[in-house]
């Protein structure tokens, strides 16, 4: 039986991984650390970053050492990847236009759709709950400036008619000669 490779998407989905933590360690060492009882600003990235780093590198050790299986790169599953990627996209597009609510709603419908086993009647609810509670952590609780909805689905107001421009204000009296 010959060494190497054998799972290669889960070797290069492992690498991937530590490619993205030792990116984050890399650009956040600009950031004060701090010590566990006062944390700076990259304390907290820095201790994410490195768990990235060793979970990537255990993920390509396992898939290293894994049994092989054929076609390892074959079949891309193009439904689920454009509907979790998609998403977030539209997320980020329609956010202001749409509000946070009516985004929120469609985002997890659709992210629930990319599985096969979701259904309208469980991924509604999630969506509505998780609405709500977004609405009322993000906008409630912390006070972000974003709108719950948005412009697009607001009606628009009728445009306002010329108003009567203002009658001209009398002229000073002149004052008396002497």
């Amino acid at each position: 039986m010959a060494h190497g490779m054998e799972r290669p998407r889960d070797v290069a989905g492992g690498l991937l991984v530590v490619a993205i933590g030792a990116g984050f360690l890399l650009f956040g060492r600009e950031l004060e650390l701090g010590s566990s009882f006062r944390m700076g600003p990259g304390y907290f990235p820095t201790l994410l970053s490195g768990l990235m780093i060793l979970l990537g590198a255990v993920m390509t050790a396992l898939a290293w050492r894994a049994p092989h299986r054929e076609g390892a790169f074959g079949h891309l599953p193009w439904r689920g990847l454009l509907l979790v990627v998609g998403p977030v996209l539209v997320f980020g597009l329609s956010l202001r236009g749409l509000g946070l609510a009516p985004v929120l709603v469609l985002v997890v419908l659709a992210t629930a759709w990319a599985s096969r086993y979701a259904r309208l009647q469980s991924s509604l609810p999630l969506a509505l709950g998780l609405a709500a509670f977004c609405v009322l952590l993000f906008l409630r609780g912390l006070g972000l400036p974003l709108p719950m909805v948005g412009p697009w689905l607001k009606p628009s107001a009728p445009a306002p008619t010329a108003a009567p421009a203002p009658a001209a204000a009398p002229a000073p009296a002149a004052a008396p000669a002497q």
